[in-house]
């Protein structure tokens, strides 16, 4: 039975910064991962069939709103590229599909502008990255997304608009929405318009790239195709069980496994009121992507829509073989990724007389380590539940994205749940304390 200082349970980004500073702090460290390889719900790899590289599971970073993640691409000299800029455009809002750069007509200008500023200022409310998101205060925003839409008066397009960015951003129909973690993103990006303008950024050499550069760089052992069963706090130490009936003991363990997982794992003693509602209610986010091989596009081509199949669709690559759709529906239910013709029809939405050559894409949703997406936080969910999954529980901590004080559902956010698991770890080893005595601490860049 191996024994060391810290178990991390998961080698996505969280899982890989916790075992990296956890190391850096002196003790030894153990990654146990399920997986045949590390990053989690990000996945870099070939599209099947073809030589080309796609991110399957994660994709767009925005450093300079980022600024974890930002902190990492500078510590490992990593650069950045832009996704092309869209020549063409297509709109699914109000019953029809709009073709012009942008969807709302003239008359409603006014009320998109009002809108605006109400978001902005409902988002100016929030203390981003400083605190966990349900803040005192901040009851009325932990909504349905529709309803607080609703509540802002404005006309058909205008109101499927900002419904219809929502629905591709966490994954889920903008009812299923907390409308404050919504409105967090808002305030992340600085303003509602970042919605539309941000999102291009992606990472040199694939989200692989940086995952192993940190994993690389914590020194750790990594065992792969481990699947864990049950951890067990015994006070003075914690036993990790592996379904194949291996056992790990450790001084403390970081759990970086996403919250829709947890309830596969069997806690002793279970877990606290917080997590165990989250484990047993699940977050929202359900989102499928699928990436689309149609003939080369003559100019590159972004759309969005509420109505629509996929709620997003870019063109982000053209090679020889053609140009590579990246689409996103909001739900399993609303698409098999791997019906060519269902493909067809949907891209055909957005680009009439299209051919889909062929698609590739992965059930994150019925995948045993996540059994969803990135986060989405469902209404009521944030101001019960987010302060309480930040705590430990005796000599176990908690680290993913899911859990973020800034962005929950971003590589982000998964660096900054790693930094702070890993430092309340530390902080409980160093004093050799109980997690009890130990406050949870908001992480900072070296």
């Amino acid at each position: 039975m191996e024994s060391v200082d810290v178990i991390v349970i998961g080698a996505g980004f969280a899982g890989a910064v916790a075992a990296r500073e956890s190391s850096a702090g002196g003790k030894s460290v153990l990654v146990l991962e399920g997986r045949d390889r590390p990053g989690g719900r990000t996945w870099y790899r070939q599209f099947e069939g073809r030589n080309k590289e796609l991110e399957i599971g994660g994709t767009w970073i925005a450093p300079e709103q980022q600024k974890y993640v930002g902190e990492e691409l500078k510590r490992y000299g990593i650069g950045t590229f832009k996704s092309p800029v869209p020549a063409t455009f297509a709109w699914g809002i109000d019953g029809e599909v709009v073709n012009a750069p942008f969807p709302i007509p003239a008359e409603e200008w006014p009320a998109l502008e009002r809108a605006v500023a109400r978001i902005d200022q409902d988002a100016d409310r929030i203390r981003f990255y400083e605190a966990p998101l349900g803040q005192p205060g901040l009851e009325d925003l932990d909504i349905p997304f529709t309803d607080y839409v609703a509540a802002l008066g404005v006309p058909a397009k205008t109101r499927d608009f900002l419904l219809a960015w929502p629905a591709f951003y966490f994954g889920a129909y903008p009812e299923k929405l907390s409308a404050l973690h919504v409105l967090s993103w808002t305030t992340g990006f600085g303003s509602c318009v970042g919605w539309f303008t941000l999102l291009t950024d992606k990472i040199v050499g694939g989200t692989k790239n940086l995952v192993d550069h940190i994993l690389a760089d914590s020194g750790a052992e990594i065992q792969y195709g481990t699947k864990v069963d049950s951890i067990t706090d015994e006070g003075g130490q914690v036993r990790v069980t592996t379904r194949e009936g291996g056992e790990f003991v450790a001084k403390s363990v970081i759990v970086a496994a996403p919250i829709n997982t947890w309830e596969r794992i069997t806690f002793d003693p279970e877990l606290p009121q917080a997590h165990r509602a989250m484990a047993q209610e699940k977050q929202a986010g359900e989102s499928v992507k699928v990436w689309a091989l149609v003939p080369k596009l003559e100019e590159n081509f972004f759309g969005v829509g509420l109505q629509t199949t996929f709620k997003w669709i870019s063109s982000e690559y053209t090679t020889d073989d053609g140009t590579y759709l990246c689409c996103f529906a909001s739900a399993e239910a609303d698409i098999d990724p791997t019906d060519l013709d269902a493909v067809q029809e949907a891209v055909r939405q957005f680009l009439p007389g299209s051919t889909v050559l062929a698609t590739d894409a992965h059930d994150w949703n019925k995948d045993e380590f996540s059994l969803g997406t990135w986060m989405a936080y469902r209404p009521g969910q944030v101001m019960k539940y987010s302060n309480g999954l930040q705590q430990p529980h005796g000599r176990i901590f908690f680290a993913n994205s899911d859990l973020a004080s800034g962005w929950a559902g971003w590589i982000d956010g998964a660096i900054e749940s790693g930094l702070r698991a890993s430092a309340d770890s530390n902080a409980l080893l160093a004093g050799n304390g109980s997690a009890a005595d130990t406050d949870t601490v908001q992480p900072v860049l070296s």
